[in-house]
């Protein structure tokens, strides 16, 4: 082994059994056994000229040489781990890229940035949207939010929670077609308002076992966040996530005539394999599971 590193083994060594003052519990400390650990102090007593431990019959004690060299290896460590806890805390500064589509940035990262601001204040977020879910190797970001079935290599994955698809209209739009009284054969009059990028519409119908043709009469969005919006203006019905849509129908903005239908898919925190370690992605993920809890 090279003398730099057995003289910092021993040095370390020696520093447990000052703690303990005690080659036994040093030993078990440091999962050695108790002769191991009194050779390694004897090597470094004989590399440094000079004695460390008066060695008595019951308890040991530091020679003044023994002292002297502790109190300044106990200030260099200090200052070691200081650097260390430095050099951690200043990488919660800077840039953190987030990757994700509008509806979740809109409706579940946005209201809580005043908070996270106040926890990171050194901490800048950049906020990318992109609809599609992609290939994360291939894109410059921190961690991404996405929902669906979400299965790539290398990808660290945090499960955030489940979501249900609900159709919602206005209350006067629900009166309007008697969708409350004529139940799922009112649809058949209604204008459906789509997200061209999901298919959730048939999907739903299919579930309640109805052979009404969504596009037979209906608008188109490119997001799903305009197809709601259009429901609030009683334009049709949309169908979007029950998580985002319970603050509209809970104000009355949005009524929710029929049942939900079961996703069986999830939201999740992604990140690339192993920097979800990194000391502002690990803060970042730790964050996000105290909004969750």
């Amino acid at each position: 082994m090279d003398s730099k590193q057995a003289l910092l083994k021993n040095m370390h060594t020696f520093n447990v059994a000052v703690k303990t003052m005690s080659f036994k519990s040093a030993a078990a400390e440091l999962h050695l056994t108790q002769s191991a650990v009194s050779h390694r102090i004897k090597v470094l007593e004989q590399e440094l000229g000079f004695g460390l431990f008066v060695r008595g019959t019951r308890q040991l004690s530091l020679t003044p040489e023994g002292e002297r060299l502790h109190n300044t290896l106990a200030r260099s460590l200090s200052n070691i781990f200081n650097e260390i806890d430095n050099i951690q805390s200043s990488d919660l500064s800077g840039d953190l890229r987030i990757l994700t589509a509008h509806g979740f940035a809109r409706d579940w990262l946005v209201p809580r940035l005043a908070k996270f601001k106040q926890t990171f204040p050194n901490l800048n977020l950049v906020v990318n949207l992109h609809e599609e879910i992609v290939e994360l190797d291939k894109e410059e970001f921190d961690v991404a939010f996405y929902y669906g079935d979400y299965q790539q290599p290398n990808v660290y994955c945090l499960p955030l929670f489940d979501e249900m698809y609900l159709p919602v209209c206005t209350p006067q739009y629900a009166k309007e077609h008697r969708l409350l009284e004529r139940g799922s054969q009112g649809l058949s009059s209604v204008n459906f308002l789509h997200s061209s990028q999901s298919n959730a519409w048939p999907r739903w119908l299919t579930s309640i076992n109805s052979e009404i043709d969504s596009y037979q009469q209906c608008y188109q969005f490119s997001q799903q966040g305009l197809a709601v919006e259009a429901a609030k203006k009683s334009v049709g019905v949309a169908i979007g996530r029950l998580r985002f849509l319970t603050p509209a129908i809970e104000a009355g903005e949005l009524l929710a005539p029929f049942p939900a239908m079961e996703t069986h898919q999830r939201y999740a925190l992604l990140c690339i394999e192993s920097m979800q370690h990194r000391p502002k992605i690990a803060a970042f993920i730790q964050w996000v599971k105290s909004e969750l809890a």
